[in-house]
């Protein structure tokens, strides 16, 4: 349930919450390959990976969502907190047929938030920040930074980019939580 005097923040999932690249190249059988090893956002021909197979993995990894595993352990606790002061939308980019495994994946993490939003693959997220006057996005999209409310979520395919960045959630927790006074 939504809250209008709470400022909202979106959140992305891959690549935020959770860690698809490490199980995909698994499933792919690309054991020599990490999430760490995956250096643009379109890295399929520095790596030699199969677009259409990585996509197939992905679609298939997400109806076994409990082998993706979270980027950072309390990270359910630290949205938690989170929304005791702003309303937390989930807003993932998705193919069909990845929605439900999204919703279990969320559930199975005890990951709480107030609403969640899917938008096609190719979706530009920062249409939806004025539509619904959103404070930020947190995600891991370089291109997304063209918008000054795009808190870019640290990771090595989005390196070399200039944009306010946060390496853990913790950090979003620093940002916009006031210190107590006591």
């Amino acid at each position: 349930m939504t809250n209008p005097s709470k400022p909202k923040i979106a959140v992305d999932v891959d690549g935020v919450l959770a860690n698809i690249y490490d199980p995909i190249f698994t499933l792919l059988g690309r054991r020599d390959l990490t999430s760490r090893d995956v250096k643009s956002w379109d890295f399929f021909a520095d790596l030699q990976v199969d677009r259409r197979a990585f996509w197939d993995a992905y679609k298939r990894l997400w109806k076994e969502f409990h082998l993706i595993p979270l980027i950072e352990k309390d990270s359910p606790k630290i949205l938690a907190e989170l929304r005791r002061s702003f309303e937390i939308h989930i807003m993932p980019s998705r193919p069909k047929g990845t929605r439900l495994g999204t919703l279990q994946w969320l559930e199975y993490h005890q990951i709480c938030y107030d609403k969640i939003i899917f938008l096609p693959p190719s979706a530009d997220k920062t249409k939806m920040l004025s539509l619904d006057n959103y404070l930020y996005l947190v995600d891991d999209n370089p291109a997304f930074v063209k918008d000054e409310r795009v808190i870019l979520f640290d990771q090595p395919w989005n390196q070399g980019v200039r944009a306010r960045r946060i390496r853990s959630l913790k950090e979003l927790l620093d940002i916009l939580t006031p210190p107590q006074r006591g």
